[in-house]
């Protein structure tokens, strides 16, 4: 008896050695770490936001208390509830503008025979990568009521006296912003329009149906779940922007949850307490709309594309045709062409005062923020083009590693683990970057990586590598999972199947997700100017810094200098990645 059970023990012993082992691979052991440092990085600074919400600072500004007087300031202060009226009207306002710029976009380049449209399709996603905040810059400088270039023209060409346009105003944010964020709405509907199918729209023209009722009745509808995600992502964005209310809005009286953040939360006597309750306030708002269009838009399946080959139809638009290229080279004018030029134009002049004045051109100002080598340059410019690079090349590195693991956890292993990574990919980009900055401040403020480089790398990481994620995950879709099984059952390992099979394969959505994280970082201002210090301002404080303390001439010369590099690395992401790269 004692025999029959010791033999037991032993044939048993070497099956629980077995499962034991399997818990240890190097898959499980890649999974558990980062399921742990995704967890961390994303959930530690959004817990530690919720906490201090609930601190309130004394009088004298040395102990705080637990209560609940910071969110009750969110209603009594006589600024922040303007603000957040301000929030909402300029998220309102942008939505629409964008959807109907994008919307209108993307069906004169999918469905219509609109001349030239295949070669002006880049141009107008040209706005995505570019930055609003030098948008906004070029704006003002085109329509500010005393010195923009177009009000100077109208005067001394039409003799209006005052001025014909003015942005600095609600107005002006939304205007700015709007079109800044059409592309989003775009890249939303023109994949499902190229897509369709064209019997849809067939049948309702045979029962008599005009050009006009088909669209608004069969092909909008049909897109429907893409138009309403691109404007539930268009306003989230808007409320989490920094750069164009800070330029147009807050120096005339618009101010916003996002300059509000700013104002209480930054500089000698910043309140962290403060402001983290009124980014949990934005943050709030944000998730909430993202939260709907993850569970409510998103899932919505229209059948627009049917197992059938087919070419969508292009709709004859007769003569206005004529007026679709004039509504789409209108865009283009207004979002990439007036604002390149007039930064170009104004860089040029040592002051300027609303007109080209040939006599004084000059490269003056291009030499005092790029020509780190001389003594008369501007540290804060030539400090954040190096520190701009350190950050785009080394955090699109470290992101897009991240994204792969993470990519192939979710859609190469199945169970809770994955179903939670993905869900964690998610939460970052319900949150504009402001409010994780806020977080990332509040958490790592008493800790070595404070006033360094890696703190900023870590909120631009923790922020955007949800995007190189997608990129990836695009890809991994594609692949069958049949190559990788074969390989492990060749006796290769994990690592193994994923140097030599899986990154191969993936290489166009890795470099891909890579360019555009680096595009991303290179302009991204919300979360460097919440943790940025002095010797690690980036390229975009920079261009904030000129805005605040020089004038408009240099802060044009270094906005021309990063809309150069960005048009640079767009011409090298269409030709790398393809046509279909973002629209697909």
């Amino acid at each position: 008896m004692r025999t029959e059970a010791a033999a037991v023990t032993l044939a048993g012993a070497p099956r629980s050695i077995g499962r034991w082992r399997s818990l240890f691979t190097q898959e499980s052991i890649a999974t558990i770490a980062v399921s742990l440092i995704v967890a961390a990085a994303v959930l530690l600074p959004l817990a530690t936001l919720v906490v201090s919400s609930f601190r309130v600072l004394d009088d004298l500004g040395f102990s705080t208390t637990w209560g609940l007087d910071n969110y009750r300031l969110l209603f009594t202060d006589h600024v922040i509830p303007g603000a957040f009226v301000n929030t909402l009207l300029i998220s309102t306002g942008s939505m629409v503008l964008a959807t109907v710029l994008g919307v209108s976009l993307a069906w004169i380049n999918a469905r219509t025979n609109c001349p030239w449209r295949e070669k002006l399709e880049p141009f107008n996603l040209i706005p995505f990568f570019l930055s609003p905040f030098v948008g906004a810059i070029a704006w003002h400088n085109l329509a500010a009521p005393k010195t923009g270039l177009i009000n100077a023209l109208a005067r001394n060409t039409l003799g209006i006296e005052g001025h014909l346009l003015n942005v600095d105003n609600i107005y002006g944010v939304i205007w700015v912003t709007g079109i800044f964020f059409t592309p989003l709405v775009y890249l939303f509907v023109v994949g499902s329009l190229r897509r369709m199918d064209p019997s849809l729209e067939d049948s309702a023209r045979t029962t008599g149906a005009g050009l006009l009722r088909t669209t608004l009745t069969v092909t909008l509808p049909l897109v429907a779940p893409g138009i309403l995600s691109g404007a539930i992502i268009v306003f989230v964005t808007s409320a989490g922007e920094f750069g164009v209310p800070f330029k147009l809005g807050a120096p005339y009286g618009v101010e916003t949850l996002t300059t509000q953040i700013f104002t209480k939360a930054v500089g000698d006597d910043a309140n962290y307490y403060l402001g983290a309750s009124m980014s949990m306030a934005l943050g709030a708002i944000t998730a909430f709309f993202i939260f709907v269009q993850q569970r409510y838009i998103a899932p919505r399946s229209f059948t627009t594309v049917t197992g059938k080959g087919f070419r969508p139809n292009v709709v004859d638009l007769g003569r206005w045709k004529w007026l679709a290229l004039g509504l789409n080279l209108a865009f283009i004018l207004v979002a990439v062409v007036l604002p390149i030029f007039c930064l170009v134009v104004v860089s040029l002049h040592p002051v300027w005062e609303g007109e080209i004045i040939l006599s004084d051109i000059t490269f003056r100002n291009y030499v005092k923020t790029l020509a780190f080598w001389r003594t008369d340059s501007i540290s804060a410019a030539t400090n954040g083009i190096f520190n701009s690079f350190i950050l785009s090349f080394a955090g699109a590195s470290i992101a897009m590693v991240l994204s792969l693991v993470v990519s192939y956890m979710i859609h190469r292993t199945k169970g809770f683990g994955s179903r939670m990574l993905d869900l964690l990919c998610v939460i970052p980009i319900g949150f504009p970057g402001i409010v994780l900055a806020m977080g990332v401040l509040v958490t790592y403020i008493k800790t070595p990586i404070y006033a360094t480089l890696w703190i900023l790398l870590l909120g631009y990481i923790t922020r955007f590598f949800p995007y190189g994620q997608r990129n990836i995950s695009s890809v991994m879709l594609a692949i069958s999972e049949e190559l990788d099984q074969s390989s492990r059952m060749a006796g290769a390992s994990w690592i193994t199947t994923l140097r030599r099979i899986t990154i191969p394969l993936l290489k166009p959505g890795i470099f891909a997700g890579w360019l555009l994280l680096f595009i991303i970082f290179l302009r991204e201002l919300s979360i460097s100017i919440i943790l940025y210090t002095s010797g690690t301002e980036t390229l975009s404080v920079g261009v904030y810094y000129l805005a605040n303390f020089e004038n408009e001439s240099l802060t044009s010369a270094l906005s021309v200098a990063q809309t150069v590099v960005l048009l640079a690395c767009i011409v090298i992401f269409r030709r790398m990645a393809g046509r279909e790269a973002l629209t697909a």
